[in-house]
């Protein structure tokens, strides 16, 4: 092995847990490594035009949105707040989410951690190989390709915020992933600019999705094409559109690179034809262009890592707290096997994330958090919101700092002592 550099701590995937978890560890003074493989940090806000964070609040009651997360989503939702072109928490039901610009949220991220001096952050950098340490008094090895050519790192404890566990994959520790027919469907979401948004609102709103789906029929738009939902931005005449996928014919392999790419030309080619169809049918649509496609499309759901406790969907729909929780889950059981409306299912009250949900049970020093977490598949559908990811990101970051100090397991940090940091 080429010579390594050595941290405390290094987070694998620059979205919004994996930012929370790497600015978490370097307050807690541990010199720490962030890893991004794209050539910026956000995650699907970022890549895959992701513009809402959910998962932020308790739910919708009467009066006003209350935060459900102290420390960095709050510090993220403030900041959210004082942009120029911010917007207020939305209403939707029984939940509220926060409005915000996929730029200005990769911006937020970048920010907070560039201001963290003890932390190291690679953009553009993959995780090219893991060898994880069931040995807590061992350090782990990393090794990195980049543009810039290769590397190496040891590390006391790693953090997979990858989305897809990649870190524990590449190391061996034990993963699972839901049968083909279980993973929700994907999205894909453009912006159109020049769009009067008068025709966003009330049962406009509504004509405009009997539309799309007249023009599915006729044979004008691809089949799936009206399963649209359009935001407008907060800025004159802009709006975001999702499109959500169905599944491919073939299967649905998200961890498949192929696969990925025949969805998302496919995806791209309709969300042209809807920004035709739509400027020709709809006079508010009549100078709209489409500005942006993302970078990726939006993935739900693929692999995760099993840890010393999984949630289930019973727990998070009984609203189950617990001595060991380390975070909160708010946001309902969304699950999208259906491209066309998702199901949801209100919990009775917030969640616990225990600390367990963010151990691995197959190595005493690997963490995760975000899409990563140990949860079922049904779980899964409330736990991988942005509000969420934050929280538990913050929190695995905090207690990888303390294991790393101490050269202890991650499973004897107390988590009385996570919340209370």
């Amino acid at each position: 092995m080429t010579h390594a550099a050595v941290f405390d701590v290094a987070v694998v995937g620059g979205g919004s847990a994996g930012a929370a978890a790497a600015v978490a560890a370097a307050r807690a003074g541990a010199r720490t490594l962030l890893l991004e493989r794209g050539p910026r940090l956000g995650g699907n806000a970022a890549h895959a035009l992701v513009h809402t964070i959910c998962g932020l609040y308790f739910a919708a009651d009467d009066g006003e949105p209350v935060l459900a997360h102290a420390g960095i989503a709050a510090e993220v939702a403030a900041r959210a707040g004082e942009a120029a072109d911010a917007a207020p928490p939305e209403r939707a039901g029984r939940v509220w989410y926060l409005p915000v610009r996929p730029d200005a949220l990769s911006a937020i991220y970048t920010d907070l951690c560039r201001s963290e001096r003890g932390l190291e952050l690679r953009l553009g950098t993959e995780l090219a190989a893991a060898e994880l340490s069931g040995d807590p008094t061992e350090p782990s090895r990393l090794w990195l390709a980049s543009g810039a050519g290769a590397g190496a790192a040891e590390v006391g404890v790693v953090v997979d915020a990858s989305g897809d566990a990649e870190a524990a994959e590449l190391g061996g520790a034990a993963t699972e992933l839901a049968a083909p027919e279980e993973l929700q469907c994907a999205s894909y979401v453009f912006r159109l600019e020049g769009v009067d948004t008068s025709e966003l609102s009330g049962f406009a709103r509504l004509r405009l999705g009997a539309s799309l789906a007249g023009g599915v029929r006729s044979g004008a738009l691809p089949p799936g094409a009206d399963a649209v939902v359009v935001r407008a931005s907060g800025r004159p005449g802009e709006v975001f559109a999702t499109l959500n996928l169905p599944r491919p014919a073939e299967g649905w392999a998200p961890l498949d690179p192929a696969c990925r790419a025949r969805l998302e030309g496919a995806a791209r080619e309709a969300a042209e034809a809807i920004a035709r169809f739509l400027a020709a049918a709809k006079p508010g649509f009549a100078s709209a262009r489409l500005a942006e496609h993302p970078a990726r499309l939006g993935i739900r759901e693929t692999r995760r890592v099993r840890g010393l406790a999984r949630l289930t969907a019973d727990d998070v729909l009984a609203g189950r707290r617990s001595d060991d929780e380390v975070a909160l889950s708010t946001w309902p059981v969304e699950l999208w096997a259906d491209h066309r409306r998702p199901v949801f299912e209100q919990p009775l009250g917030p969640c616990s994330v225990p600390l367990g949900a963010l151990v691995s049970r197959t190595h005493p020093r690997l963490g995760m958090a975000g899409r990563c977490l140990s949860a079922t598949h049904e779980a899964h559908g409330a736990l991988r919101v942005i509000g969420t990811a934050l929280a538990t990101g913050e929190a695995i970051g905090r207690a990888a700092a303390l294991a790393a100090a101490r050269g202890k397991p991650l499973a004897e940090i107390p988590p009385a002592e996570v919340r209370a940091r």
